[in-house]
């Protein structure tokens, strides 16, 4: 939930536009059978670090802190589908951890530097995920088999990270770019 008057923030690779949209009709036909609410091509995205609320008053500092931060090259190679009962989600997933390893460290620093800064980020621990529907029918999942294969692989080489916005729309949420950097020098 956003509280009034504040901006809704997280850190995030974003794949182009172009790569999301082959994957959102790549996924389309499984999103059908499992009667679940596709995200839009736009708003897939990896996660690094969730921030939350933020007032309009400090989103210079939150940039500052995330100017600086620089990781080495990140290549993430998703190449499962997975359900997630809880959530209810459909996520494209990397089953090999050890490729996400450069990104890992990249958030644990990211969150790192934005807690640093006087923030409250919600660190979790990165995994390389890309949720592609929600609201996903938990009788028609539980037919499946879990997970499954995505092939061929969706592979993404992150040179750049994001400061994404989440706002509420009349469908849903929706992700805008409020800047972004240079993964590494």
């Amino acid at each position: 939930m956003q509280i009034p008057g504040t901006l809704r923030l997280f850190f995030a690779f974003q794949p182009a536009a172009t790569e999301n949209i082959a994957l959102a009709e790549r996924v389309a036909p499984l999103v059908a059978e499992l009667g679940a609410q596709r995200v839009p091509p736009e708003n897939i995205h990896a996660t690094l670090c969730f921030v939350g609320a933020v007032a309009p008053t400090r989103l210079d500092d939150l940039k500052n802190a995330a100017a600086g931060i620089r990781g080495s090259r990140a290549t993430l190679c998703f190449d499962a589908l997975e359900y997630w009962r809880k959530p209810g989600l459909l996520c494209a997933t990397a089953s090999d951890n050890s490729q996400s390893e450069a990104a890992r460290v990249f958030a644990q620093q990211l969150g790192t530097s934005i807690a640093a800064a006087g923030f409250s980020p919600d660190i979790k621990p990165f995994r390389a995920h890309l949720t592609l529907a929600r609201k996903v029918d938990h009788m028609r999942a539980a037919s499946c088999e879990w997970p499954r294969p995505l092939t061929p692989p969706f592979v993404i080489d992150c040179d750049r990270f994001a400061l994404m916005e989440s706002r509420r729309g009349e469908s849903g949420s929706i992700y805008s770019a409020v800047d972004s950097w240079p993964l590494y020098a």
